[in-house]
């Protein structure tokens, strides 16, 4: 008797798949409309897109000391409210990061280079690259730029901030220690001038304020030079005053902040586009439109059934 019925149940298993395959064959024509509508507006939107182009600089960072040898002196220049490290533990990329993250900073960068003015002109898209070099369709979706807006400057310069945020990226490798500095845009030629701009502005913003650090910590141990006794600890100070010289020579001899130039950022090849992934795009669409279809098709035959009863 079980056996009888381990083969109803397989019986009804075999009937339920034909089932479903003869559900899935009425409804085909719909499987097909839908899979063809879906994957025909996923195509309009993949030649909608330009190619996206990346440029990155990969630059050198100093290697770090340990400072100045200070001796018992830390504990008074502490006092005194006076820094005497040498430089600062902070790495080039993790300073360049604080200033792409500090809106100040990057409210300035973008007025000084003229970026909002850049990405609001009238030819901002001539040098996109499309599919096949067609740009008919995005001709025809392409949107005019909201006057109201383009009166709003601080929104405007907010809006490419985040812009410049999600299309830059300031990364160290932790085995070579080289910093990657990339940006991605549509226009390919435009990388390498914000990669330089920003990497200018930052060194010159950084150097300029470690340079304050480093003037004080002169002015401190000038002053104590002319004030102390006594030839060993008058050596000791003026070693350190070198030190801290030597410092500040080698800070302002570097292009970059801390940093040597290994290569420098330049426009990308037209067919080396990073995205998007077209193909990708359709192959993803066509199984989702198909597996939406069939979905469909169950439901509509599930409907169909609940109202036979």
């Amino acid at each position: 008797m079980s056996e009888n019925t381990g083969n109803t149940y397989i019986e009804e298993d075999e009937i339920d798949l034909r089932e479903l395959w003869q559900t899935i064959l009425k409804g085909k024509k719909i499987i097909a409309m839908i899979t063809l509508v879906v994957v025909t507006m996923t195509l309009v939107y993949a030649l909608k897109l330009p190619n996206v182009y990346k440029s990155e600089a990969i630059l050198i960072p100093s290697s770090e000391d340990s400072g100045p040898s200070l001796g018992g002196l830390g504990g008074l220049a502490a006092m005194a409210g006076v820094s005497i490290g040498g430089g600062g533990s902070m790495t080039p990329d993790v300073a360049f990061n604080s200033l792409l993250n500090n809106y100040e900073f990057m409210k300035k960068f973008v007025i000084n280079n003229k970026i909002v003015e850049y990405y609001n002109g009238s030819e901002v898209d001539e040098n996109y690259v499309f599919a096949l070099g067609f740009r008919g369709v995005y001709n025809l979706f392409k949107s005019e730029v909201d006057e109201e807006k383009k009166d709003d400057i601080d929104a405007e310069i907010y809006m490419i901030i985040k812009k410049i945020r999600s299309n830059f990226s300031v990364s160290s490798d932790k085995k070579t220690a080289l910093i990657t500095v990339s940006y991605s845009d549509s226009d390919r030629s435009y990388p390498p001038q914000i990669i330089n701009a920003f990497l200018k502005d930052a060194s010159s913003y950084l150097v300029e304020n470690n340079l304050r650090i480093i003037n004080s910590k002169l002015g401190y141990f000038e002053r104590e030079l002319v004030s102390v006794d006594g030839f060993e600890l008058r050596k000791s100070i003026s070693s350190i005053i070198s030190k801290i010289l030597e410092e500040k020579i080698m800070m302002q001899s570097k292009v970059y902040y801390q940093c040597d130039i290994l290569t420098s950022p330049s426009s990308s090849y037209v067919k080396d586009k990073t995205k998007p992934k077209r193909a990708l795009i359709l192959v993803v669409s066509f199984v989702t439109s198909i597996i939406l279809g069939v979905f469909l098709v169950f439901f509509l035959e599930f409907i169909k059934k609940e109202e036979d009863n």
